[in-house]
Formats: C-alpha cells, sequence, structure tokens
C-alpha cells in the first residue's frame, strides 16, 4: 500500500477551497458524530454549522492542526473584529500581539510551531497557505489585460453575460496555454513540490478536465457569488462575499459550539483503525486519495465498513485523482449516484466530483 504526506512543516492550505454546503447536504450532520479531515479547518468549522453532536477533524501535517487550533481559540476567545484582525480579513499592524494572546491557549504543540512560525501570521492566517500564495503569484503571472478581465468576469453578474465573456473573451489560445501549463505534471512535482500527483493516472487528461470544469463554472454557475471563485481569480476573497466559517453570523455560531470540536495530528488509516466499530455517524473525506494509491484507498473503506454505523453517508472529494470511486460497494455501501451528479452540477468549488456511500451492511 503506498501513501505520500505533505511537507509536515508547512501549512498548504489555509483558507476554505470548497463549499461545504455540499457536505452538509449529503451528511444531514444535525446530531451527529462525524469525521472529517482538517486541512484549512474551514469543512470542520462549517459542519458546525449544521449542529452536529460532535466532529473529529484530523490531519496528519501537525502544522494544519496547529492553524485550525489558532482559529478555534479565535471563535472561543475573540469577538468578531478581534477575530477579523487575526485572520486578516480586516487591516491590524498589531495583529502579532493578537497572536500572542491566542497561544496562550493552544496546546503546547500548536504554541511550539506558532513560536517558531510568528512571520507566517504577519499578514493574517487567511493566505498564509503554500496553496493561497500559489494563487496570488498565479494571478500575477497572468499579467494586466488577464487581472482586468478576471475583475470583471467577477463584476459580472448577469449569467448570460458571463457565459458570453467567457467564451468570446476568456477562452482563448492564451488561457488554453495556461490550462496546459497547470496542467504540466511536472510544475505540480518540482514547483509546487506537490506529492499527490504521482498518484493520478498517465492517462488521465488534467488539461482537458480543467477546461471542461471551467465552462462548466462559466456557463451554470454564478461566479460574482461564489467566495471559491473570488479566490481562484481574485487571489482573495471579496469582503462581502465570504464562507459561512468567516461572516460575523457563522462566527457567533461556532463560537457556541466550538467545544464539539476536537482535533487530533493523525492519518485517516491510524485513525479508523484504532476507532470503536459503528462509532461514527459519518465521514467527510477530502481529497484524501490525491494522496494514495488505491489499496490504500481499499484499507481506507475496509475500515470505514467497520467504524460507521448502518445507515452513515461517507462524502468523498476527488480532484485530479479519481482512482477508487467503484471501492465502496466492495465493502456493503450503497452510492448515491443521483446527488453525485447534483453536486458535481452545483458545488461551488466547482473543480471536484463527488463519492456519496451510504453504509447499509450492519
Amino acid at each position: 500500500m503506498t501513501a505520500s504526506a505533505l511537507d509536515q512543516s508547512t501549512i498548504w492550505y489555509s483558507a476554505s477551497n470548497e463549499d461545504a454546503q455540499s457536505e452538509i447536504a449529503a451528511l444531514k450532520p444535525e446530531g451527529k458524530k462525524i469525521l472529517t479531515l482538517t486541512a484549512s479547518g474551514s469543512r470542520a468549522f462549517e459542519l458546525l454549522l449544521a449542529d452536529p453532536s460532535e466532529i473529529i477533524s484530523i490531519d496528519q501535517n501537525p502544522a494544519q492542526t496547529a492553524l485550525a487550533e489558532i482559529y478555534a481559540v479565535a471563535y472561543k476567545h475573540f469577538d468578531y473584529d478581534a477575530f477579523c484582525r487575526l485572520t486578516g480579513l480586516r487591516h491590524d499592524e498589531h495583529r502579532r500581539a493578537l497572536l500572542d494572546e491566542a497561544l496562550r491557549h493552544v496546546s503546547s504543540d500548536a504554541a511550539r510551531f506558532w513560536r517558531a512560525n510568528r512571520h507566517k501570521a504577519a499578514d493574517g492566517l487567511l493566505y498564509c497557505g503554500r496553496w493561497e500564495s500559489f494563487l496570488r503569484r498565479f494571478r500575477q503571472w497572468a499579467g494586466s489585460r488577464r487581472r482586468a478581465l478576471a475583475d470583471e468576469l467577477l463584476h459580472t453578474h448577469d449569467m448570460t453575460s458571463q457565459a458570453l465573456l467567457w467564451e468570446t473573451r476568456w477562452d482563448n489560445w492564451q488561457w488554453r496555454l495556461l490550462l496546459r501549463v497547470i496542467a504540466f505534471r511536472g510544475l505540480w512535482r518540482h514547483i509546487l513540490r506537490e506529492p499527490g500527483i504521482s498518484y493520478v493516472p498517465d492517462d488521465f487528461d488534467m488539461t482537458g478536465y480543467a477546461r471542461a470544469r471551467f465552462e462548466h463554472l462559466a456557463k451554470n454557475l454564478p461566479i460574482h457569488e461564489l467566495p471559491f471563485a473570488w479566490l481562484v481569480f481574485n487571489g482573495a476573497y471579496h469582503p462581502d462575499i465570504l464562507p459561512p466559517y468567516l461572516t460575523q453570523e457563522g462566527h457567533a455560531l461556532i463560537a457556541q459550539r466550538i467545544e464539539r470540536l476536537t482535533l487530533q495530528t493523525t492519518d485517516l488509516r491510524s485513525f479508523l483503525t484504532s476507532a470503536p466499530s459503528a462509532s461514527l455517524d459519518g465521514a467527510s473525506l477530502s481529497d484524501y486519495a490525491s494522496y494514495c494509491d488505491e489499496n490504500e484507498q481499499r484499507a481506507v473503506w475496509r475500515e470505514l465498513a467497520r467504524t460507521l454505523r448502518c445507515g452513515a453517508v461517507v462524502c468523498e472529494r476527488k480532484f485530479f485523482n479519481k482512482t477508487g470511486s467503484g471501492l465502496p460497494r466492495e465493502f456493503g455501501f450503497k452510492r448515491d449516484e443521483a446527488l453525485e451528479d447534483e453536486l458535481l452540477r452545483q458545488d461551488g468549488a466547482w473543480f471536484y466530483s463527488f463519492v456519496i456511500a451510504q453504509q447499509v451492511q450492519p
């Protein structure tokens, strides 16, 4: 079995690269005990908005756990203004003082990480990840004309005009060349140092898939309303178009429920192997398959079959590595292909496909 880990001294993801409304629609978390993967922490926090009984959020990278711990402290101990200043939603020249206050409440491991990486918080937590840094650099590399066109796209409120702008002005030879660059495996392997590229099958058309998903976005989704679209095309969120966990309403509700969240640093299979049988009501597994081969995925689904209660649902997102989609049936799960298709069409982070599977064997 083969699996890879990202550099565990680095924050890879610091903003929301997904649309957790899809997970909420699939898992229906109210009153349930849900397992999720931490990454930036955004999905765990947004699942709290759906009133679960407990969220267990795990990540094999201690840097991601340290980031989520700071957020959890900010929800619990800071008002919304201080929360915004710490995270970088609002300017604050004294942000490091807020960080020092937050460090009084975190674990010793998280405090040690942030004291060694104080510079990462200097411009706010929200955009300190390697992926978010790449998106900002990518916007600069695109050039002034493409940036201006991206801004126009983000401010187009009519779907017909949006689709026409994309077809006549955005989707040209330069965009198609850019997609080939984005899909160049050497970029992911040597520049981004992304180990997951090793698990994308050689015959998977990364360029074609990327173009198809962006075309779906342009023709079917309101770009100006999507926080993830602002992150991709602008390099940062619009202050009025935020993921729910960053809004004032979201902050207030998460603050009331933050004690229901448990953060652990461990890998997915190790956690499942040590978990009691029939102890979970659902699992949100975002893109874990990007970092393992099909045999490792098989081991994960075997343990999911043991640790999930009958009727529990798994919501898995897949990025470029689509292998393993048929594994749930091998272990007694029932695929909800209608919901998978619906989420593929509606998800505000348009790049992902879904595997939705329900445990139907006791």
